[in-house]
Order: structure tokens, then C-alpha cells, then sequence
């Protein structure tokens, strides 16, 4: 029993000693290794310390700063004829004035005079101005307005219709949105705007119809209070009004007689090497 304790002591004297020798060993490294990172500069991140190991870095360092993205080409003005057309109209919508053929290819890239076809289907146009002596071409909009008072004189003219969008003017003159403010502020014109302060709608604002009004009226019906669409109903149920109430007649189809479908169906006869043998009969083998 003494012999047996004796050996599981040595046991255990063994594995203490050989723990402590790894524990040195990895204090030893780690000592090893920070000496070697403070000796590198002081700075945190590992370098490469071979020639080729420093090269591929400064690679990788170099491909990350001259990454470059794709971006799509410039293709101009396209080789279609709709495609150059579009261009065209819309350069002779912005310019102010009739253009040349030399004035249109350089600012355009479209050559129409080498294009037959091109030059045919601006000529054709209706929104085209076409002068054959000087060969130039203008932009021909709904309306002629060239100034602030053509502008009122073409609203006033317009107003038994009672208005105008503002949509069909912006073609017609290129500073038709100071026109716009400049009739407005002189109270020459009534403007209806978007919510985003855009002229929407264009009226002559004739001044005979510009009844005076007491300034106690005035502050009376700025102080009414218009209810919510919500509330709206409520509100007029309330006062011993009914909503206007819009019936649409429904429009019922005359329900048409279902037909009977025929169908002829057409039976394939299989088996047609049977066709001498009677298959009601029982079949008897021949002795």
C-alpha cells in the first residue's frame, strides 16, 4: 500500500513540474512578441517584413485608392431618327428666336442637313416654323406671347372661357413666370396656385368686378371657421343641413340566353387489329 501512495505522489510531483515549464514558456512568448511590436515603431498594426510580403501590401493599399466605379457612357443624341427629332424640337423650344442649320448641328450634334428624312419630319411638323429663304427653323407654340402685355391682352380675350392653364403658356414665352409675378403684383391678373406656390391657373382680374367691401364684413368672414372634411357632415347635419347626394345609374346588361354547348366528340378505335373477333362472347380456346 506504502509502494502505491509512493507512486501517485511521484505522479503528481510530475505534473506540477510540467505545468510549470509550459506557463514559462508561454510568459516567455508573449514577452517575446510585445518586445518585437515595440520595437516596430510603436504602431499597433502588424508590417510586412519581407520584400515580397511589403510589396503586396502596398498593392492592396494603392488598388483600394485608385478603385474607380463604372459610370454609363455618353451616348449624345442618339442614332434614332425619333430620338434626334426630340432633341431638336426641344432646342428650338428653349432658344429665343428662328435657328440655322449651322446654329442646330453645333448645339445639337444632329447634322439635319445630310439627313433627308430628319429634315423632312421637321419641315412636316406643325409645331415647326419652317423659312424656306433662310433656311431657318423656329419653334411655333400655341400662343404668340413675346411680352407681359401680350400675355394680359390673351387673358383678357380668354376670360369668357374663365382662364387659362398655366401648362399651355410655358412654351409660348420663355419669362412667363416674371411676367406672371409682375401682372400679379400690379393686381392686373388673379393667380390660383399650387401647394407648392407654382401658378396653376391664369384670370383676367377685371377691376368692375372688384366690388368694395366693408373692412368689419372682411374680418367677419376671415374669422369663419371652415370645419375639417371629417367634421363636415356633422357639422352641416347639425345646422339642419343635408349633403348634396350624387345617384348614378347603374347601367345593368341585358343578361344574354346561355348557349347549350354541342360538343362532338370524336371516339378513337383502338384494338383495330381485333376487329374480327366478337369481344361479347366469352372466349373459348380452340382444342
Amino acid at each position: 500500500m506504502s509502494k502505491l501512495n509512493d507512486q501517485v505522489n511521484s505522479f503528481k510531483k510530475s505534473l506540477n513540474a510540467n505545468t510549470m515549464i509550459g506557463a514559462k514558456r508561454v510568459a516567455s512568448g508573449t514577452m517575446r512578441q510585445s518586445s518585437t511590436g515595440s520595437s516596430s515603431g510603436g504602431s499597433g498594426a502588424a508590417k510586412p517584413h519581407s520584400t515580397g510580403q511589403r510589396r503586396s501590401y502596398d498593392y492592396m493599399k494603392r488598388k483600394k485608392k485608385n478603385t474607380t466605379y463604372s459610370q454609363p457612357a455618353n451616348t449624345g443624341t442618339g442614332k434614332h431618327a425619333m430620338s434626334q427629332l426630340y432633341t431638336v424640337m426641344q432646342f428650338l423650344k428653349d432658344a429665343d428666336g428662328p435657328q440655322s442649320v449651322v446654329s442646330i448641328t453645333s448645339r445639337t450634334k444632329v447634322n439635319i442637313d445630310t439627313n433627308k428624312a430628319l429634315w423632312d419630319k421637321l419641315i412636316a411638323n406643325d409645331k415647326v416654323d419652317y423659312d424656306p429663304v433662310m433656311q431657318t427653323f423656329a419653334y411655333k407654340p400655341t400662343y404668340q406671347i413675346k411680352s407681359k402685355e401680350e400675355l394680359l391682352n390673351l387673358l383678357v380675350s380668354m376670360k369668357q372661357l374663365g382662364g387659362m392653364d398655366y401648362k399651355d403658356l410655358k412654351e409660348s414665352y420663355m419669362k412667363i413666370s416674371d411676367a406672371v409675378e409682375e401682372l400679379a403684383a400690379d393686381g392686373d391678373i388673379l393667380v390660383v396656385r399650387n401647394k407648392d406656390g407654382q401658378p396653376r391657373g391664369l384670370f383676367h382680374n377685371d377691376p368692375k368686378y372688384n366690388t368694395h367691401m366693408d373692412s368689419e364684413f372682411r374680418a367677419m368672414w376671415s374669422e369663419i371657421r371652415i370645419p375639417d372634411e371629417t367634421d363636415l357632415p356633422k357639422q352641416l347635419e347639425s345646422a339642419g343641413l343635408k349633403t348634396m347626394e350624387v345617384f348614378e345609374k347603374k347601367v345593368v346588361a341585358d343578361p344574354q340566353p346561355k348557349r347549350s354547348k354541342t360538343r362532338n366528340k370524336k371516339i378513337k378505335i383502338t384494338n383495330t387489329h381485333l376487329s374480327h373477333i366478337d369481344l361479347s362472347k366469352d372466349y373459348v380456346p380452340k382444342k
